[in-house]
């Protein structure tokens, strides 16, 4: 289940973020001061936090930079009554993702807070937990042949140009990279990639494999890197 903090003095407020975020399927839990909040984003692990950096009774840039200092990925939202731009831009200096301000709508609150943890969601696809350290996000890069494949700006680098990469592109490439030399089945990409959905055919496998071997130079009648296992699913080779 997904978990998100909110950090806020507002009782009131945070209680209605709280009943429509929980009627959303979310388990959300509160901090209403400072200290709270410090300990909770340093000892507990969330998929997203909403912190008022700006209330009288808690100072949320600490509590961001604890964040941040913390988990460099976690979506954070300001929420704050503050409209300057100014105070945007320090806030969203500061390591925030999105910046909303006071009255808040519900309904919009929760339509970017999905969308922010669908783009979240690529980043669990691309990196295991193992990838990812606690104080935070490393670089990751695949060198495939004359090749460079940035994953973590989802770009390919090949013979001084740029192109970039899909989401789904990227998924492949990980979890084809992390089997290197095993055969890895349709099937599990259509589970660890498409989350098993039963919308997703081989075909649209196969295409995203393709596309993937022109991007990175691996076309021809014999593919060198990523060998296609016939009536199974494909193999990165040992790089």
């Amino acid at each position: 289940m997904v978990r998100i903090l909110i950090v806020d003095s507002d009782k009131e407020l945070v209680t209605s973020f709280k009943d429509a975020l929980e009627f959303e399927g979310y388990e959300v839990l509160v901090a209403f001061e400072e200290e709270d909040a410090l300990i909770s984003v340093s000892k507990e692990v969330y998929d997203f936090l909403l912190v008022d950096l700006y209330s009288e009774k808690l100072n949320g840039v600490e509590v961001l930079k604890q964040a941040r200092k913390v988990n460099k990925h976690v979506p954070i939202m300001i929420i704050s009554h503050k409209s300057g731009a100014e105070e945007k831009v320090f806030g969203l200096n500061l390591g925030a993702d999105d910046y909303m301000v006071k009255p808040i709508s519900i309904p919009e609150l929760t339509a970017r807070i999905r969308a922010h943890l669908r783009k979240a969601n690529i980043y669990k696809t691309i990196y295991s937990k193992k990838d990812i350290p606690a104080e935070g996000y490393e670089p990751v890069i695949i060198k495939v042949g004359k090749a460079i494949i940035h994953l973590d700006k989802m770009i390919v680098e090949r013979e001084g140009n740029e192109v970039s990469l899909t989401p789904k592109e990227i998924g492949i490439i990980r979890l084809l990279y992390k089997n290197r030399g095993k055969v890895v089945s349709r099937e599990t990409m259509m589970r660890e990639i498409w989350g098993g959905r039963t919308y997703v055919t081989e075909r649209v496998i196969d295409t995203n494999v393709v596309s993937i071997r022109e991007k990175i130079g691996d076309t021809g009648r014999k593919s060198k890197y990523i060998k296609t296992v016939f009536g199974v699913g494909y193999k990165m080779v040992e790089l």
